[in-house]
């Protein structure tokens, strides 16, 4: 697991969105070639892309990141942290609001049953 932390560190360090997924040990991230998804070895650093298949290792990403920014990709847990955050800050803003607790019940709600229910 020792290697899985040295690249996942590099994605952190380098601010780039990544998504890892523990029981295949890959890690995606967006291409930097043609910004689609890129899955990337988490024991080997080895990775390539499902839309234009450019590949490469960890040791290209490292050049990439010198001198360019890496693209975006849609990360769930992130975005649903931040829908969370903002249905807290407007229950917060308009307390009298009964409407928005029970809002944001039903997401979190929503959003459980689907964890839940889908692969």
């Amino acid at each position: 697991m020792s290697k899985e932390y040295v690249y996942l560190s590099f994605f952190k360090s380098n601010k780039v969105n990544y998504i890892y997924h523990s029981k295949s040990q890959t890690i995606e991230f967006a291409c930097i070639y043609c910004h689609g998804k890129a899955a990337m070895n988490s024991r080997t650093s080895e990775w390539k892309c499902r839309i234009c298949s450019e590949s490469g290792n960890l040791v290209t990403l490292i050049n990439f990141a010198k001198h360019n920014t890496f693209g975006e990709i849609y990360v769930p847990n992130k975005e649903k942290q931040s829908i969370f955050r903002m249905l807290d800050r407007l229950s917060n803003k308009y307390p009298e609001e009964n409407r928005l607790v029970l809002l944001e019940q039903k997401v979190k709600e929503l959003i459980k049953y689907y964890e839940k229910n889908t692969v």
